[in-house]
């Protein structure tokens, strides 16, 4: 009995010199670590993150302590090493989950990661710890607008606004959503606040990709520029003003917006494309392949470009890498209509009706369907539609002299030569010199004069006759002359 009591005094003593030796090895644990993390905080704050990282790492030595991941954590992240500051963060959840600011810093690194789920579910912890707080709302709004979770993000952005109306990120952040949910009008409202109150190229930029959408293209134009006078280094800004450039038709200013784009040293496949999606617009095929190849050179996977060449290929009717790139890429315009293009060259009008006008659905700058689909309407004989779609074609592409001729071409062959004239005088006013419209314009004025003979009339088709034969060629000869007689019989009375 003695001998057991003995040994339950025993293991008392041993337990109570255990709890005091602990005691005391815990006091000289956490004065070297908590004065470890203050020398290297002071150090992370002068930028000497070496430093203060070898004294971090040395403290994890004595102890595994929340505060060395943390700022371990810090210094991974000012020097852009996301996901090893993700890592230092986690270990420091898992030892204190309650510090207010952890799961903040840690829901952004993931979301600079590109571990957008992991990120939510961080926000989500920090805002149970620190409920309403602005820049909680924003990272989380951020992480579902790159799950491309819209409505979501529209939300959390929205939020963040609500608890800081000097949140300006989230206001642009949620008028961005709104851009990309349709809807326009309250994007267009946020915005305008921003240009005014905190007007920087985020914000110009933005508002100018909203006039893009809706149209708008000269403010879109005035919008871009402002983005630029803030930041010339801002490549989206220029990638604006050349789609809209090309849009409207000003080739020169196209081709000097991407240029100047080069010269604030912003060369890169991404311009080269965008680039050539221009030259697209601009009906420029030959430009447009050389930068479309210029971009894979840099880049040989760049999907968007092989997809752009996919389409260059067709016209040449070569149909290999549209083959390769359709099943996984059939909503793209340049795919759709490349698939066009290949269903007429296999004589399959109907489906390449559809897939023409699937195109022009996708993008109706994508005007080139336009003058398909005239060419495969004619071919089955129906002018009406035929005339639609030249239509369409010619009101868009003002300056393609190539789109008037064939549209008058056909005119003749359907012997509407008031309609003709008046398309051969507006290619006319385009290429004063060229035979061929000055050729085809005498004959619509030779047939109409025909039909309805006065002074007038004749004078104008010989005089359309005369500036054909000065510049050395002209194909109606017989045909002057009877206007010439006419003239003489009109004018002999």
């Amino acid at each position: 009995m003695f001998n057991r009591l003995k040994n339950i005094y025993q293991l008392i003593k041993n337990l109570n010199f255990s709890v005091e030796n602990y005691k005391k090895e815990a006091i000289v644990q956490s004065l070297p670590v908590v004065a470890g993390v203050n020398r290297a905080k002071k150090l992370i704050e002068k930028k000497r993150y070496d430093e203060a990282e070898e004294i971090l790492l040395k403290s994890l030595d004595i102890a595994q302590d929340a505060l060395v991941y943390k700022y371990l954590g810090k210094i991974s992240e000012e020097r852009s090493q996301f996901k090893q500051a993700v890592d230092y963060y986690v270990k420091s959840c898992l030892i204190n989950p309650e510090d207010k600011e952890i799961w903040l810093r840690r829901g952004m690194c993931e979301l600079y990661s590109g571990l957008f789920e992991n990120s939510i579910l961080s926000f989500e912890n920090a805002n149970h710890i620190t409920p309403n707080n602005t820049d909680i709302y924003t990272g989380w709004g951020m992480a579902y607008m790159r799950l491309k979770k819209y409505a979501h993000a529209k939300d959390k952005f929205l939020t963040a606004a609500r608890i800081n109306k000097y949140n300006y990120t989230a206001i642009l952040l949620s008028a961005v959503m709104e851009r990309r949910l349709g809807d326009y009008n309250s994007a267009e409202e946020k915005l305008q606040f921003l240009v005014k109150v905190a007007p920087n190229e985020s914000s110009y930029y933005e508002y100018a990709n909203l006039k893009l959408i809706k149209s708008d293209y000269d403010n879109a134009e005035v919008y871009a520029k402002k983005a630029l006078e803030f930041n010339k280094q801002m490549l989206p800004a220029y990638f604006i003003l050349g789609e809209i450039y090309s849009i409207k038709k000003e080739s020169k200013k196209t081709h000097e917006i991407f240029q100047t784009a080069i010269e604030n040293d912003l060369d890169g496949s991404i311009l080269h494309f965008e680039w050539g999606k221009a030259c697209v617009r601009l009906l420029d095929f030959g430009t447009a392949k050389k930068e479309f190849l210029i971009a894979l050179k840099n880049e040989e996977n760049f999907v968007d470009a092989k997809t752009a060449m996919a389409l260059i290929y067709a016209y040449e009717n070569n149909f290999e890498l549209l083959n390769e790139l359709y099943e996984k890429n059939s909503a793209n315009v340049y795919i759709q209509e490349a698939q066009g293009l290949k269903y007429c060259f296999e004589n399959n009008l109907d489906r390449a009706i559809e897939m023409f006008k699937m195109a022009v659905k996708t993008d109706a700058n994508q005007s080139y369907n336009y003058l398909h689909l005239a060419n495969i309407y004619k071919k089955l004989g129906d002018i009406s539609k035929t005339k639609e779609y030249f239509e369409k074609f010619v009101q868009i592409n003002y300056h393609y002299i190539n789109g008037f001729l064939e549209y008058a071409k056909w005119l003749i062959s359907i012997e509407d030569y008031a309609d003709a004239q008046r398309k051969l005088r507006k290619a006319e006013h385009l290429e004063p010199e060229n035979l061929e419209i000055l050729n085809l314009l005498f004959l619509t004025q030779y047939t109409l004069v025909k039909n309805n003979v006065s002074e007038y009339n004749v004078k104008e088709a010989l005089s359309s006759a005369q500036k054909a034969e000065n510049l050395g060629r002209f194909d109606y000869k017989a045909e002057k002359q009877d206007l010439e007689n006419i003239l003489t019989n009109i004018q002999g009375k």
